[in-house]
């Protein structure tokens, strides 16, 4: 009896140990279970966000174009992601977004402010050309700013202060550089600077001491060639080819691969999806993955761990092609908003025609010395053999010259050849038909040219909408002369040609000419510089502006060389100033709508049936 008590408290101790046993391992499989279900949860979110901000973007160059408007509810809709819109009285609307993946949704939503070109735009910087940048460019206001380059990029100085660089060609970097996001349609090359996101169409590599602290999106391979020095060389990729690393000691984040992964040399690496072979040269160092392919490596090193799954599912959602809209510049389409409008008559004499100033009639006048003295730059309706206004009617001072009583202001001027130099101009929007040079002096002018513009000496000038009423109501050197359209009962009122200081270039017959705008050293202009072709910079030159080249002359050899340094200051701008306004009349040529996002954005995910 007491043998088979004995015997069945043993049994029942064991019954006991393996059960307790089978909940240790059935915990542990849950555990791992919910690990698994967590990771595949995660991994479907991230590829569903991804495709609802490509929507976003989509959905946000629609707008741009002007298609979007006329529309129903739902915008644009494909596989991955459909994305509605929604007018918002008086002038805005939201976009919603909503990407899907194996189940999985995930909405993103922002709401823009539609303007005709009276919005405040983020680019200060607009070229279209390739940029050929060894000085430096620095960018003073309350925000980062962004730069657009419709043609290629090397950054060989430096730039201060932009949030964002676009390029629709290749971007290279060799300077050093602190860049929130660049955005190429075509090659990124870094050898230099930190950045926090980099999205290219085309190939990435990383060199040297530049580093990518966020998140790398590549459409074509990649090559991870950095060591930073103790920093992670890239904290986060997704590359849709081949990825080639050799970064030293420097780590390496998180890396999803559509192509092979070939690693030469580096830190260790956090996670790895790819569906390519993995190839791992040497000891290796601390790596946790998985492959859809063979995965070749030094089996004796126990920190590397990746495992094999054919069925491994990974589809990055590519980079879109940047959208980019160029600007019509064209002196041309202001010349009625001109104050005093430059030209020649038929007999090849200067004719300046006068609009809308206060105490001169409207008119065409010739340009003299008054009547009864030597003292030049004076409107007049007539002049006698020596240049002179005729005696008996009266005669208008539109510039001081250096000398206020034999200083001509446009000593040196010739048929389609412009020269200004004096102390300071009558205020308003002057319009000069050919090539014009502004030497020292200080004036509250807008400068539109159908030519080239070339400043030169210590200039100073501002835009009128920057002048404002203290500049252009009240002047002191002109009191009595403030032009009429932007002056009414004491009260100043901005006009869009008004935010532009230099303007040039034009259309004749459907053919461009001029539109080059090179600023000598020392110049200082407040107000935006619009130059229908290129942009030269002297050094130590400062915008209170923004700046567009639109290279509308076709020259594809052309490009925009910056050796010196050029500052653009964005801080304290007055409020009759708007310097993201569109260069073109109605917008620019074919623009459509212009769009601002306002500065607040949310996301709302949930999961998919």
């Amino acid at each position: 009896m007491r043998r088979a008590q004995q015997g069945l408290a043993t049994l029942f101790m064991a019954l006991t140990l393996l059960a307790i046993a089978s909940l240790v391992l059935l915990s542990a499989s849950r555990q791992l279970v919910l690990a698994h279900a967590n990771a595949q949860n995660q991994h479907r979110y991230h590829q569903a966000l991804n495709y609802a901000e490509e929507g976003l973007l989509e959905g946000q160059n629609a707008l741009a174009s002007g298609k979007a408007i006329a529309k129903g509810k739902t915008l644009l809709s494909t596989a991955h992601y459909i994305v509605e819109q929604e007018t918002l009285p008086p002038d805005r609307v939201l976009l919603r977004s909503t990407g899907n993946y194996d189940g999985h949704a995930v909405t993103v939503q922002r709401v823009f402010l539609l303007g005709s070109g009276e919005d405040e735009a983020r680019s200060a910087l607009n070229l279209v050309g390739d940029l050929n940048l060894s000085g430096s460019v620095k960018l003073i206001g309350d925000k980062p700013v962004d730069m657009t380059v419709d043609g290629k990029v090397t950054l060989g100085g430096s730039v201060e202060n932009i949030d964002t660089l676009q390029s629709t060609g290749d971007i290279i970097v060799s300077g050093n550089q602190a860049i929130n996001i660049l955005h190429s349609n075509g090659n990124i090359e870094l050898s230099n600077g930190r950045y926090q996101t980099v999205k290219t169409v085309g190939n990435l590599t990383l060199t040297g001491s530049a580093m990518v602290e966020q998140l790398a999106r590549v459409n074509g391979d990649a090559r991870f060639l950095n060591s930073p020095g103790g920093q992670y060389a890239v904290r986060q990729a997704q590359v849709k080819g081949k990825v080639e690393i050799n970064s030293g000691g420097a780590r390496f984040g998180a890396l999803e691969a559509e192509g092979k992964v070939d690693i030469q040399q580096f830190g260790g690496m956090e996670s790895l999806k790819a569906l390519g072979e993995l190839v791992i040269q040497g000891w290796g160092a601390p790596i946790s993955g998985v492959v859809a392919r063979s995965a070749s490596y030094n089996v004796n090193n126990p920190d590397i761990r990746v495992v094999v799954d054919p069925k491994l599912s990974l589809k990055l959602t590519p980079v879109p092609l940047l959208q980019v809209s160029r600007p019509r510049i064209d002196a041309y389409d202001f010349r009625g908003e001109a104050h005093y409008r430059f030209e020649r008559d038929e007999q090849d004499r200067i004719q300046v025609t006068v609009r809308q100033v206060n105490n001169i009639p409207d008119g065409s006048y010739r340009l003299g010395m008054a009547a009864d003295s030597q003292q030049p730059n004076r409107l007049c309706r007539e002049l006698d053999a020596a240049g002179r206004c005729l005696g008996g009617r009266p005669s208008y001072l539109i510039c001081k010259g250096f000398d206020p009583d034999t200083g001509d202001c446009f000593a040196g001027s010739a048929p389609g050849k412009w020269k200004l130099a004096g102390t300071t101009m009558a205020p308003g929007v002057l319009w000069f038909d050919g090539d014009l040079e502004i030497g020292s002096g200080s004036y509250h002018n807008s400068f539109l040219a159908t030519g080239n513009i070339v400043t030169s000496g210590r200039h100073i000038s501002y835009a009128v909408n920057y002048a404002g009423k203290i500049g252009i109501c009240g002047n002191p050197d002109f009191p009595q002369n403030a032009p009429l359209d932007y002056c009414r009962d004491g009260v100043f009122q901005s006009r869009p040609i008004g935010n532009a200081v230099l303007l040039a270039g034009g259309y004749q017959n459907n053919r461009f000419s001029g539109g080059d705008i090179t600023l000598g050293a020392s110049t200082q202009v407040y107000g935006n510089v619009w130059a229908g072709n290129m942009l030269f910079s002297g050094g130590s030159t400062t915008i209170h502006g923004y700046i567009s080249a639109a290279r509308q002359s076709g020259n594809a050899s052309q490009r925009h060389d910056w050796g010196g340094s050029t500052t653009i200051d964005l801080s304290n701008l007055p409020d009759s100033f708007k310097p993201g306004a569109d260069p073109g009349q109605n917008g620019g040529a074919g623009s459509g709508k212009r769009l601002r996002a306002l500065p607040y954005s949310w996301m709302d995910s949930g999961a998919g049936s």
